[in-house]
């Protein structure tokens, strides 16, 4: 294996260095919650692409293992996923299915409206909130709060001992507020509370933008299912466990028919469905029971069903 220390800084896209000595063609560092690890299994089954997986657990399913001197080595921004081919690391799951798609050219659509959704699609940028309104996958990103609050929860405290260490200082910041406060991080008027109002307005117009571009098209890219698909399906889905799903298609009849086409896909059951878990499950009842009993979480909702509700 070739030694590297690589720079943070460059982590987008196949790297010209190996990080270690599998002996399968393709691996893929994931984890069962994470969206953008749903992605880029989503695109190795719909290329029938076979790879060893390596899950890794984060702290809000598990543990920290993407903390581990390991995975590290893998990757130093201690994010998941990471693809492997043949030990060159690929980062970034946008990058990665793009780079994954060409290996079985004209089975995933791809055009530059393909190209322009499936970045809309994406989390783009280390500050999520300088995004909102370029990027769904940032707005998903702000609207996560409660849920990583829910699923939390259930996580030790001593757990977070070693999440210090997390390169992201943004990211470990909020999580420990999270486990912390809970809640009531969401008070009334907390910056928490605001920045997720202001990242579902921005959601609901992406959400919007795309009904009205399936007007004439049965996928993104028109009659054949693309990359951009990939990144919206991974997408409906979290907004189902958020619980925000019928504020955002609930009007909108393309939306409705693409996400119920989108739910039949073989790939959507065998990378999102089955690799459902108790963490997941836990986090989701939890929340489904916050919505209902916690002050804050019950404010928080009512303003997002308002907003949902204006032109």
């Amino acid at each position: 294996m070739k030694k590297k220390n690589p720079n943070k800084d460059t982590l987008i896209g196949k790297q010209n260095y190996k990080v270690s000595n599998f002996n399968h063609e393709w691996v893929l560092f994931h984890n069962e919650f994470s969206i953008c690890s749903r992605k880029v299994r989503v695109c190795l089954e719909e290329l029938s692409i076979n790879y060893y997986s390596q899950h890794i657990h984060l702290i809000e399913t598990k543990d920290c293992e993407n903390l581990s001197n390991d995975f590290l080595k893998i990757n130093p921004t201690a994010t998941v996923p990471v693809l492997l081919h043949e030990n060159y690391p690929i980062y970034e799951s946008h990058e990665q299915i793009k780079y994954v798609s060409e290996f079985k050219p004209g089975v995933l659509y791809n055009d530059e409206i393909v190209e322009k959704w499936n970045e809309k699609g994406s989390l783009v940028g280390d500050d999520p909130m300088n995004g909102i309104r370029d990027y769904a996958g940032n707005c998903i990103s702000i609207m996560m709060q409660p849920l990583f609050a829910a699923m939390l929860k259930k996580v030790s405290i001593f757990k977070f001992i070693k999440y210090f260490k997390h390169p992201s200082k943004f990211r470990a910041f909020f999580f420990v507020i999270f486990k912390l406060m809970g809640n009531r991080a969401f008070g009334k008027n907390a910056p928490n509370q605001r920045a997720a109002v202001r990242a579902f307005k921005c959601l609901k117009v992406h959400f919007d933008d795309l009904n009205h571009h399936l007007n004439d098209r049965i996928w993104i890219g028109g009659e054949k299912f693309s990359i951009a698909d990939i990144t919206w399906m991974v997408l409906f889905h979290r907004v189902e466990e958020l619980q925000i799903i019928d504020l955002l298609i609930g009007n909108h009849e393309n939306l409705k028919e693409y996400h119920k086409r989108l739910k039949n896909r073989e790939s959507y059951k065998k990378s999102i469905l089955e690799f459902n878990s108790e963490a997941i499950s836990n986090g989701i009842n939890q929340l489904k029971s916050d919505i209902k009993t916690s002050k804050n979480i019950i404010q928080f909702y009512q303003l997002i069903q308002e907003e949902s509700k204006m032109a």
